[in-house]
């Protein structure tokens, strides 16, 4: 496992994949102190994780991984024994887990710089309810879970392009929500219907992007649902790491 580990690092490296991320996060913040400039203004929702395409550059970075390993090196030392296979799944999402984590970091440094060079561009600085410990755990659970789900799909996919894996990942997304809406009757709901709904809302680990206010006696964010925002999280991960493993148990290469 530790050698696992040591390559998994090394590879990550030398993927060029993951160097255009940190390019594209970087960018990113411009183009958002550019707004700024433009008039653009941020306030009491507005949050770091809240934003589309810092989640397409993670999904990006971390379907970057599978689709290094896929010109076969890797993956053909992996399948060589059973060990291997388990290693090299656990050790690709702690890789995964770990670009997550620094893409998310640079996006938080560039964040404060902006802010610094252009009044107003600091999101973090604009909302602070937002920066609250439990919603940056809860965010940075949400961005690890469907970072993983990036890289899982790029198991699947087999594919060398990460950029294919995540127009697969984020077009059967759309595609789910548009099912979703178009199964919820307009009108009044029964309660059977209005318990479904609710079910698949809480299934989904996306407790990290929500930003509900109530507006009584003033406005303020509504508090986060713990079991949604951590422990949904987790079973994904979970769940995820399992179907890696189940993946490359049954993998030729």
């Amino acid at each position: 496992m530790t050698n696992q580990l040591r390559a998994a690092f090394y590879t990550l490296v030398r993927n060029y994949r993951t160097w255009v991320a940190l390019a594209l996060v970087a960018l990113d913040r411009v183009h958002i102190a550019w707004n700024v400039t433009q008039g653009v203004t941020y306030g009491l929702q507005d949050s770091l994780f809240r934003d589309a395409t810092l989640i397409a550059i993670v999904l990006f970075a971390a379907a970057g991984v599978a689709a290094f390993d896929q010109r076969g090196g890797a993956l053909r030392a992996a399948c060589g024994t059973e060990k291997g296979r388990v290693g090299y799944v656990v050790s690709r999402f702690a890789t995964v887990a770990a670009v997550t984590l620094g893409l998310l970091a640079a996006a938080a440094a560039l964040d404060v710089i902006a802010g610094l060079v252009v009044p107003g561009a600091s999101v973090i600085a604009a909302s602070p309810a937002m920066c609250a410990p439990e919603r940056v755990l809860a965010g940075v659970l949400t961005y690890l879970v469907i970072a993983e789900v990036g890289f899982a799909a790029g198991l699947v996919t087999k594919s060398q392009s990460a950029v294919a894996t995540t127009g697969i990942v984020v077009v059967a997304y759309i595609a789910f929500s548009v099912l979703v809406l178009i199964a919820l009757p307009q009108g009044a709901v029964t309660q059977a219907e209005a318990a479904l709904y609710d079910i698949v809302g809480f299934a989904l680990p996306l407790e990290g992007l929500t930003a509900d206010v109530t507006f009584a006696p003033y406005a303020a964010l509504m508090p986060l649902d713990s079991l949604r925002a951590f422990v949904v999280p987790l079973v994904w991960a979970a769940a995820l790491l399992a179907l890696g493993n189940a993946l490359m148990a049954r993998r030729t290469v």
